[in-house]
This record gives structure tokens, C-alpha cells and sequence, in this order.
């Protein structure tokens, strides 16, 4: 359960991690401490000097040192680099005399010095400002958990797993996707979806929805109910904009009803979910006009019932993951690897979704947009959770 936990965080986290460079650049806590070593090699001189004093025209890269250490370092570390640096040019012959280094008096000695201080300063200067951007991290982190929070592993009868990312290069923690799943009095309840757009307005409808979705989960009788909340939500939004302002979301709505084997599905131009006994099919009901566009066409929908059996699979997507290409220009083949991957015994949410993930990252697929995944499993008496 501990790894499922771990790697569920995994997913979900907005850090790219698919190669060297942009584990440097995403900020992985080992690739910074490499960094962090890096100056050191302006003191490889230092080295070779002592082999052979030929490489003694090579010392000048030392007084390098100072200001790579301020790139990478703080301001202690760089003090620590300036001495070491200004000691080192004192032991010259026109200052202390303990080193036959040619230019190296008190003069050179001010000039690090002066260079040293400039870099201490601007060393601080970039830790404070480094402070105020993990500062601000940590508070889009935490909108982040509001508004998607970590789903537990396991909701009633289902277990679930879920992987989240926003899109390639997004600046943001949350984009347009969002889901969630409730255990009602009513049943199970799931929701996926995605909001047109990106940036702060995007999040805002997310929230949105969702809150609306929480609270229709709990009265609203049946999906058809519930649609209609999620669409009075979206077009109070959309109120008082032009035609070519209206915003929209789609969603795919999910029932488990308490003590039924079937799924009940209905889509609101979201693509439709997955089922998978022995095969993996589309759940693909008549769908409605995404939330917001109800007046652009007809409201009437159906809702899709069919038999569910004790360990059958629910995967619910958003249209970024399939959307996605690799280099060839093929789009993720979703449900050939869900039935490949089935088909060879594998049935675990979390085990499923660190397959689906490897094959994503192995086949260079790019992500254009938000991509979300929700797996759920039905499990039987000889899965359930003790307790």
C-alpha cells in the first residue's frame, strides 16, 4: 500500500522527471545537489599545478570560482568560496610569498575580494527570491489538494487509482481537468471531466463544478439530476457573456448503485469510459452537449446500464491522454494497451497505471493538454481490505 501511495504522489506531481535535463531543471533535490558541486571544477587547475608547475598560467580560472558558487549556492557557501579564493592569491609571491604564483599581490587580492562580495550579495539576492517562489509553490500545491485532492485507494467496494498532469510546459499546478469519486447513499458515484482553456479562469470553473458535483452526489437521485446541476453551474458562469465568450466543460458521469452488479454511464461530450471484463469496451451512450452548451442542442441524453462483475475494470480518461502523439504522429493507443496489459494478468489499478505511464514515456508521446486517468477495479469478497 506504501508504494501505491508514493507513486500515486508521483503522478500527480507537475515536476517533469522523464529525463536528466529536466530533472535539473524540474528541480529533483539529487540533480541539484550535483549542481551545487559543479564549481569545484574551476579548481581542477589547482590540481595540475601541483603535478607540474607548467599549468601555473591556468590558475586564473579559480577566480571563477566564487561566482559559479553564487549561481548554484547561497550566500554561506559562497562566502566560504570567496576566502578560500582570496587566501589562495595571497600566497602569491607579491603578497605572503608561500606560492610562486606570477601577479598575485595585494592588489588581486582587493579585486576578489570586491568580486567576491558582489557575488555573496547576489547570492543572497537569489536565495530570497528563490524563498518567495517556494512560498508560492506551496500555496498553488495546496490549491492544487483543494480543488483535486488525493484520492484514497480504496472507495466502498472499488479500488482506485488516478494519475494527473497538466500539460507539456504548463506553468500551472491544475489546468482544466478534474475528478472525483463518492460513496453515496445512492452509490458510488464518479465524475472526469474537462473545462475548455487553461489559466486562472479555467481553474475557477474547475472548482466550480467540482463543488457543484460534491454536493449533487449527495441529493440529486440519478445521473440525469445531476447533469443538470453540473449544467445550471456552467451557465451561471456563462451569464452575461457574448457567444464567442461561453465557456464549457464535459464529463463523463459513473454509478455503481449500493447492492447492483451493473455501471450506469452518461456522457456530456466527454469520450466514454472503459469497461473490461474479458475485453476492454467503450461505454458509449447517446451523449448530451458539453456543460454550458445545453441551449446549442438537445439536452435529452441516455444513460447506459451494463452488468458489472465482481473484479471488472472502470477506466475513465480525459481526451489529452489519447490526443497525445508520438513522433510518428500516432495518437496513445489506450485501449490496445489496456487489453494487452489485461490480457496478461494484470488487473491492479496502481500496477495498471504504472504500465500504462511506462508505455507512454517509452513510446515519446507528448502531451498536449491536460491528461488524466482514473482506474477503478470492482473488487470481490477475497480483495477487500481487512477491516
Amino acid at each position: 500500500m506504501r508504494e501505491a501511495h508514493q507513486d500515486q504522489g508521483f503522478t500527480r506531481s507537475y515536476l517533469p522527471n522523464e529525463s536528466p535535463w529536466t530533472r535539473i531543471t524540474g528541480g529533483d533535490p539529487r540533480s541539484v545537489l550535483w549542481l551545487r558541486l559543479l564549481p569545484l571544477l574551476a579548481m581542477t587547475p589547482l590540481v595540475f599545478f601541483a603535478i607540474d608547475p607548467d599549468f601555473l598560467r591556468y590558475t586564473y580560472l579559480i577566480f571563477t570560482f566564487p561566482v559559479l558558487t553564487a549561481l548554484v549556492n547561497g550566500p554561506v557557501a559562497t562566502t566560504l568560496a570567496v576566502l578560500a579564493v582570496a587566501t589562495f592569491v595571497a600566497s602569491g609571491r607579491n603578497a605572503f610569498g608561500l606560492l610562486e604564483l606570477p601577479a598575485s599581490g595585494w592588489p588581486d587580492v582587493i579585486a576578489i575580494l570586491s568580486l567576491g562580495s558582489l557575488s555573496v550579495l547576489l547570492a543572497w539576492i537569489r536565495d530570497r527570491v528563490v524563498l518567495r517562489l517556494l512560498k508560492m509553490t506551496s500555496v498553488a500545491e495546496t490549491t492544487q489538494l483543494a480543488i483535486l485532492p488525493e484520492l484514497p485507494e480504496h472507495v466502498g467496494p472499488l479500488k482506485v487509482a488516478s494519475a494527473y498532469r497538466t500539460a507539456a510546459g504548463s506553468p500551472g499546478l491544475v489546468g482544466g481537468d478534474f475528478f472525483d469519486v463518492h460513496r453515496t447513499d445512492h452509490g458510488i458515484r464518479l465524475a472526469i471531466g474537462d473545462v475548455q482553456g487553461h489559466g486562472l479562469s479555467t481553474v475557477r470553473i474547475t472548482e466550480a463544478v467540482l463543488g457543484s458535483f460534491r454536493e449533487g452526489v449527495l441529493d440529486d437521485p440519478d445521473l440525469t439530476a445531476l447533469a443538470a446541476r453540473l449544467e445550471r453551474r456552467v451557465a451561471l458562469d456563462n451569464r452575461g457573456r457574448s457567444e464567442w465568450e461561453q465557456t464549457f466543460a464535459t464529463a463523463a458521469l459513473i454509478e455503481i448503485p449500493p447492492g447492483e452488479h451493473l455501471v450506469r454511464v452518461m456522457l456530456c461530450g466527454h469520450p466514454p469510459p472503459l469497461i473490461v471484463h474479458d475485453r476492454t469496451e467503450p461505454l458509449s451512450p447517446k451523449p448530451r452537449p458539453p456543460l454550458g452548451l445545453a441551449e446549442f442542442g438537445p439536452t435529452s441524453a441516455e444513460v447506459l446500464e451494463r452488468p458489472l462483475r465482481p473484479g471488472a475494470l472502470i477506466i475513465a480518461y480525459s481526451d489529452g491522454l489519447v490526443e497525445a502523439r508520438n513522433r510518428a504522429g500516432e495518437n496513445f493507443p489506450l485501449i490496445d494497451l489496456v487489453d494487452r496489459h489485461v490480457s496478461e494478468g494484470e488487473r491492479d489499478p496502481h500496477r495498471l497505471r504504472a504500465r500504462l505511464r511506462h508505455d507512454f514515456r517509452t513510446g515519446r508521446y507528448v502531451r498536449s493538454d491536460d491528461t488524466t486517468l482514473l482506474i477503478t477495479r470492482l473488487v470481490g469478497d477475497a480483495d477487500r481490505p481487512a477491516g
